[in-house]
């Protein structure tokens, strides 16, 4: 192939990939999460690292469900 249909080729992908990009936000919008959530997220990864847990009592009452 010549070099000329190779950029071509190139260059198409590239818009197409663009494109994708676009699509993929509007379908799958980026979420932002308060830095309250990103503490709670932190802990239960320390927690399940350790092999923590919480018990699921305290969670229901503390929930109220």
């Amino acid at each position: 192939m010549s070099e000329t249909i190779l950029q071509e080729i190139y260059n198409e992908i590239k818009k197409i990939r663009g494109k994708l990009e676009q699509l993929e936000e509007l379908i799958v919008p980026a979420e932002k999460i308060s830095e309250e959530e990103l503490q709670e997220i932190r802990k239960l990864k320390e927690e399940s690292l350790k092999g923590g847990h919480v018990d699921w009592e305290h969670l229901r009452r503390e929930l109220d469900v």
